[in-house]
């Protein structure tokens, strides 16, 4: 008799709840989030195993976790329901939905292919993001001064002193703490950058992609850490569509 499992997760906890083939509830217990802890709840349920749990920042951890102790296993977006929602109610509508099909798209999981490339054009894209808002800063800096900031000349080493002599000396020292933060975001972003192309090309599909127009390394490693794989996808127009 088939089971049908929804995992309701959080940071510290997890409410697991099983309903069999009618969609009566059978159990539903509050755990850690701890590994081991759910492999045994998971393993201490009937076979077929059917488990569903929500998109978010464990779902790549969950999925590659307790794969091989279920039957089948849906990763869903994060959806708002309009019933009182609690942990408990959560769980169970993931379990309900996926017994009766109502599951619209699943999110596509691969956790253990192209894993360090993943990781490294995640804090990539993390160390530019800190770059630019360290920048917007700067320039929000000299404007709270009335001072124009066109282009991007404000950022130079060699023109550094010019611009900070337009500022009062009290503002003076803050502007060197935001220089200092930018000069280590960017040198710490060209660190990961050769990180990033050094795994990329242990990749041979890297060198093909690459000749397409407008794919450079960076492009193309953003664009493998996404797709993963074409077969994903069962026609070109579902491709697009996502």
């Amino acid at each position: 008799m088939d089971r049908y499992i929804g995992l309701d997760v959080h940071a510290t906890s997890c409410t697991l709840t099983v309903v069999g083939p009618s969609g009566r509830k059978l159990s539903s217990q509050v755990l850690e989030t701890n590994g081991q802890l759910l492999i045994e709840a998971i393993r201490a349920i009937a076979h077929p195993r059917h488990l569903c749990f929500e998109e978010g920042i464990q779902s790549a951890w969950l999925h590659e976790l307790l794969s091989p102790h279920v039957d089948e296993l849906v990763v869903v977006h994060s959806t708002k329901r309009r019933s009182q929602k609690s942990d408990a109610s959560d769980a169970l509508a993931l379990a309900q939905d996926l017994r009766q099909g109502n599951i619209e798209a699943m999110v596509f999981k691969a956790p253990t292919r192209f894993t360090r490339l993943r990781e490294l054009v995640r804090v990539h894209s993390m160390i530019v993001q800190d770059a630019t808002r360290t920048q917007c800063r700067i320039k929000a800096l000299f404007r709270g001064r009335g001072i124009a900031t066109v282009g991007k000349s404000v950022y130079n080493v060699t023109e550094r002193q010019t611009w900070l002599s337009k500022l009062p000396e009290s503002t003076q020292s803050v502007a060197g703490f935001l220089y200092t933060q930018l000069e280590a975001n960017q040198q710490l972003k060209k660190e990961v950058e050769r990180n990033l192309i050094a795994e990329l090309h242990h990749y041979p599909i890297s060198r093909v992609l690459q000749t397409c127009p407008g794919l450079g390394p960076i492009r193309t490693a953003r664009l493998l850490s996404i797709v993963i794989t074409p077969h994903r996808f069962r026609t070109a127009k579902s491709a697009f569509r996502r």
